[in-house]
């Protein structure tokens, strides 16, 4: 059996972490959802004084991220660029507004994270790709601290004189 991989809790808030240390002490509060690959939550930060439409626009933002795996402002360059809407999916769950990020790692979608509440999408797009960012960086890290510190070159002596 094939197991997927998942956006783990310790990640979720590493990417939320970066997110809210992007933002300026003017800002109105926010909303930060990071869904795993199916669009179920796995973290969700709702600031003091956001409101309900925010928490709900940030859950649909991830969601979407997730489920379409691409991010919301490219779907939605997408379906219009195809003469579809939104409606045409039939999910309600889904949207097209700015500020939903997919989270991937080795190619695969490993969920979704949505901020909303900064007034602006454009701003919670970029919010959202610190957090995308971050939880990339993660996977660089265990990258490297998995792979084989040798040369490419020298991997390759090292099987050709195994084989003589």
């Amino acid at each position: 059996m094939i197991e997927g991989l998942q956006i783990s809790l310790s990640d979720a808030r590493t990417a939320v972490d970066a997110i809210l240390k992007s933002t300026r002490p003017d800002e109105l509060p926010l909303a930060i959802a990071v869904v795993d690959g199916e669009g179920n939550p796995v973290y969700l930060v709702r600031q003091d004084g956001v409101s309900a439409v925010d928490v709900r626009n940030a859950e649909r933002k991830a969601y979407t991220a997730a489920y379409i795996g691409r991010d919301t402002a490219l779907w939605r360059q997408q379906i219009s660029h195809d003469g579809r809407t939104v409606a045409d999916w039939a999910n309600p769950q889904l949207t097209t507004l700015h500020g939903g990020w997919t989270l991937r790692r080795e190619s695969q979608v490993i969920g979704g994270l949505g901020v909303s509440g900064s007034g602006d999408e454009d701003r919670d797009e970029v919010l959202a790709l610190r957090g995308a960012e971050a939880a990339a960086q993660l996977a660089v890290a265990d990258w490297r601290m998995r792979r084989d510190p040798r040369r490419i070159r020298d991997r390759s002596n090292l099987a050709a004189s195994a084989s003589r």
